[in-house]
């Protein structure tokens, strides 16, 4: 680059900066670096939220979506950004998560509702995920993003202005929801956290019990703290987060006197009995050789020795050494029209042959295509099921060179889609929560042998509870359970 480019560039970006770079922070009040304004922050929640409602879907439950949402309002309504349009919403999935979207979209799973063991930890929970939209901690990443683009093309921009630079951010969607937050935007946002948690009435001080429930999480064999919680997967964990919290809400509680701090565990307890429950089979489930989706009525065959992972309405099935993939992409209630157009279009694939057929009663739309990228062709077979107005589409994609060898095991899914009939499987139920009251005094294990729990369910259950198996329980207590 010339000194004049090098010169000229700078200038752009100085214009740009001082245009629309500065922002006063709402929670320090201090300037910051901010390429995004209120309403493109709003903006960018919006379309992000669509993203999440696809991927992960709402948890069917109207009663407990309204009650996250009033508990949540309650708190946002004494941040610092009263005024924006808070969203809550419980997300249908088993892991323990929450999470923010810019604009006030927040976002708690079912897997963690069935973690949390009071409303205080669940206000400390929700405050938390309020400090980083106040704090503007996703807006902040999304500007450093977008000043990154900027200085890549900055001839470009200059040329096509600054709005062009949102465009690729939006089409991100929810996977920009888990880049991680700093351990600095960690400790901001436990800071706010426990201000508005105890400005709303609430004992802070649980939110520590919960960060040590999360490092406690036992693995499926039982094996406690054997894997890291999604919620520290996004949300670093600062060093001594549990003892500054509690240092923080005493801190606050001190600087309110008179005011009552409540933990409120039946209430939250009344508002998840009944609550699904893990991996729920309705939706998809494993069963030796096969893949069962009972909401859809239809099963697939699994090669030998192949890798499943199922995320929202969408399967991947990978080779075992990783030299094939089969994505399975559901599309319920699909308005498309031609799902081959739209195949070709979001690929950029070459279409060699296309051919209509039936298959197992049902009709489909072979394609054979090809990939290039530079040297190297990726040989991808579609096929593509419309079942109702419900669209199976199978793409199995492997390289050139491993097409004839591979074929018949990435194909098997797709050549033995079938109906599914079998009437107990149809009709498999998920695990739930229950609540259950201590009738006399014992221990966690001893109520647990009394009511039949299974025991392969025991840890899981202590966890749940924040308990040890030895714990005793007094009469009137009240416990979760999982049947």
């Amino acid at each position: 680059m010339t000194f004049k480019g090098f010169v000229l560039q700078g200038l752009v970006l100085c214009g740009l900066l001082s245009a629309v770079g500065c922002a006063v922070n709402p929670v320090t009040g201090q300037q910051q670096l901010m390429l995004l304004s209120e309403q493109d922050e709003s903006r960018l929640g919006s379309q992000t939220d669509q993203s999440v409602i696809e991927q992960y879907g709402v948890y069917q439950d109207a009663g407990l979506q309204n009650y996250l949402q009033g508990m949540g309002q309650s708190i946002a309504r004494i941040s610092h950004r009263p005024s924006l349009d808070w969203q809550f919403k419980v997300m249908d999935s088993p892991v323990v998560n929450a999470f923010a979207a810019p604009g006030g979209y927040i976002y708690v799973t079912r897997g963690l509702l069935a973690a949390v063991n009071d409303e205080a930890e669940l206000a400390g929970i929700l405050g938390h995920e309020i400090g980083h939209v106040t704090a503007r901690h996703s807006a902040q990443q999304y500007s450093k993003m977008m000043l990154a683009n900027i200085g890549l093309g900055l001839g470009q921009q200059f040329m096509g202005g600054y709005g062009d630079m949102l465009g690729p951010i939006m089409e991100a969607g929810a996977g920009l929801l888990f880049l991680k937050f700093s351990r600095d935007d960690e400790r901001e946002a436990d800071a706010l956290g426990v201000e508005y948690a105890s400005r709303s009435g609430y004992d802070a001080g649980r939110m520590a019990d919960f960060f040590i429930t999360l490092q406690n999480q036992p693995s499926d064999n039982g094996e406690q703290g054997a894997r890291l919680p999604e919620f520290f997967s996004t949300h670093p964990n600062p060093v001594n987060r549990e003892a500054n919290v509690r240092t923080m809400a005493t801190s606050w509680q001190s600087r309110l006197p008179g005011q009552k701090f409540l933990v409120n565990r039946q209430p939250l307890l009344s508002q998840i009995d009944g609550l699904v429950y893990g991996e729920d089979p309705r939706k998809g489930f494993r069963e030796g050789d096969w893949y069962y989706l009972p909401q859809f009525r239809v099963q697939l065959p699994i090669p030998a020795h192949w890798k499943l992972e199922q995320e929202g309405n969408n399967l991947q099935l990978t080779h075992p050494d990783r030299k094939a993939v089969c994505i399975v992409g559901i599309r319920p209630d699909s308005q498309s029209t031609d799902i081959v157009a739209n195949f070709v279009k979001s690929t950029g694939a070459k279409v060699h042959g296309d051919r209509s057929t039936t298959n197992n009663g049902m009709s489909v739309r072979m394609l054979l295509s090809t990939i290039a990228d530079g040297n190297n062709r990726a040989v991808i077979v579609s096929h593509l099921y419309q079942k109702g107005r419900d669209v199976f589409a199978f793409h199995a994609m492997t390289s050139e060179a491993d097409f004839d060898s591979l074929k018949g095991a990435m194909q098997s899914p797709a050549s033995g889609f079938t109906a599914m009939t079998d009437r107990d499987k149809l009709n498999r139920q998920p695990l739930r929560i229950a609540v259950k009251t201590v009738s006399s005094s014992t221990t966690l294990e001893s109520f647990l042998r009394s009511i039949n729990i299974d025991s392969g369910l025991w840890a899981r259950i202590a966890w749940l509870n924040g308990m040890q198996l030895s714990t005793p329980l007094a009469a009137g207590e009240q416990v979760k359970v999982i049947q």
